[in-house]
C-alpha cells in the first residue's frame, strides 16, 4: 500500500505560541536561557578575573575546569533529589533559587569596591554548581512531562519544545561569548 506524503508541517507559522506548544513551557524556555547565559558568562570570565586578582595561569584555569566538571557532577545530585526525594518541581525550583543567590553573590563579590575572592568562590563553586545540577538533569524532562501524549499533535508539539529549547541553549552561550565575556 502507497501512502501520500504530506511534506512538512502544514502548521501556520503566524499560529498563537499555545497552539505550537502548550505555554507552561516558556518559563521552562527561559529559565534554560538564563541558566546558559549565566553560566557561560561565568565560564568565559572568571579565568581572566581569577587572573587579574592574582592567580597564575594555570590555577585559574585549573579552578575554571574545576567548576565546570562539578556543576556537571551536581547533575547526578539534582536528578536524584528530583527523582527520589522532593519531586522535579520542587528540587528544580530550590535549585534554581540557590544558582540566582550565587549568581547575586558572586556579581556583588566581584565589585570593584567589593574584590572578596572566597565570597565569590563560594556563590560559584557551591551555590551556582548546585544550581547548575539541579536545572541541567530536571528542566528538559519537566518541559518533556508538560504534553499530553494523547492529544493528536503532541509529537509535533514536543519537536517544537525541543527545538526552541535548544535555540535558548544557543543563543545564552552565543550573547555569554559573543557580547559579556
Amino acid at each position: 500500500l502507497l501512502t501520500q506524503h504530506q511534506g512538512p508541517s502544514t502548521r501556520s507559522r503566524t499560529e498563537p505560541l499555545g497552539a505550537m506548544f502548550p505555554l507552561a513551557v516558556v518559563p521552562i524556555i527561559l529559565v534554560e536561557f538564563c541558566e546558559r547565559l549565566c553560566y557561560y558568562t561565568f565560564s568565559g570570565t572568571q579565568k581572566t578575573w581569577l587572573q587579574d586578582r592574582g592567580y597564575s595561569n594555570s590555577q585559574s584555569s585549573s579552578l575554571n575546569l574545576t567548576w565546570a566538571m562539578l556543576s556537571y557532577v551536581a547533575c547526578f545530585f539534582g536528578g536524584w533529589l528530583a527523582s527520589s526525594k522532593a519531586g522535579i518541581f520542587m528540587a528544580t525550583a530550590a535549585l534554581s533559587l540557590l544558582y540566582a543567590v550565587g549568581t547575586y553573590l558572586a556579581a556583588y563579590a566581584a565589585l570593584p569596591s567589593v574584590e572578596s575572592i572566597p565570597l565569590y568562590l563560594f556563590g560559584v563553586f557551591f551555590l551556582i554548581t548546585l544550581g547548575a545540577g539541579g536545572i541541567k538533569p530536571n528542566v528538559c524532562t519537566m518541559g518533556a512531562n508538560q504534553f499530553d501524549p494523547e492529544a493528536p499533535n503532541a509529537n509535533e508539539q514536543r519537536a517544537s519544545f525541543f527545538m526552541y529549547f535548544y535555540l535558548m541553549v544557543n543563543v545564552g552561550c552565543v550573547i555569554a561569548f559573543g557580547l559579556l565575556a
